[in-house]
C-alpha cells in the first residue's frame, strides 16, 4: 500500500500529463484491472470446483461404506 507521499507524487504526475498521456495511462490502468479481474475470476472458479468436489466426497461418505470396503477404513 503506497504511503501519502507516494500518492501525492502520483497525483502530481497525473496532473502534469497532457490529454494523450492521460488517456494512455487510463487505458493501461483499465487493461491491468481487466487482467487482475480475469485472474481473480479464474482462481474463484477453481475454488468453486474444489468445494464442489469436497461436497461430493462428503455426500459419498455420508451415504455409507462402499460395498467391498471395510467399515472405518480410510478411502483412497
Amino acid at each position: 500500500m503506497p504511503d501519502a507521499k507516494d500518492v501525492e507524487k502520483r497525483i502530481c504526475e497525473l496532473l502534469d500529463m497532457d490529454d494523450e498521456q492521460l488517456l494512455a495511462e487510463l487505458e493501461r490502468s483499465l487493461l491491468l484491472s481487466d487482467e487482475r479481474h480475469r485472474r481473480i475470476d479464474d482462481a474463484l472458479a477453481e475454488m468453486i470446483m474444489e468445494v464442489d468436489r469436497l461436497i461430493s466426497c462428503i455426500d459419498e461418505m455420508e451415504d455409507g461404506p462402499v460395498p467391498g470396503e471395510e467399515e472405518g477404513s480410510i478411502p483412497r
